[in-house]
């Protein structure tokens, strides 16, 4: 766990100080997002073999239903009020990279 969060913290130490280019900032983003979605397909595959959490599905209920509403949804707004804070910032640097 130690790893992670140090990894973490250097990503974010290296994004701040602006070592990447453009180009290379848009390769990271699109590993990432591979990266994002094998990890989601790991993780649905081994909830798929568990057959004790799928026994139990129906035990979960409703309630487990509204608290992942409730994670998309916030996450939906949070990404839409980050945009809008950082939206200038964003498109500076497109400009600035495609050129």
């Amino acid at each position: 766990m130690e790893s992670i969060f140090i990894s973490i913290a250097l990503g974010i130490t290296l994004g701040c100080l602006d070592v990447f280019s453009y180009n290379r900032k848009k390769i990271m983003n699109r590993l990432s997002t591979l990266a994002l979605f094998v990890m989601l397909w790991c993780l649905g595959a081994k909830i798929g073999c568990d057959r004790e959490l799928l026994e139990s599905l129906g035990l979960l209920g409703y309630r487990a239903v509204i608290v992942a509403c409730g994670v998309i949804m916030g996450s939906l707004v949070f990404l839409w009020v980050v945009t809008k804070l950082f939206a200038d910032v964003i498109k500076r640097e497109e400009e600035g990279g495609t050129s």
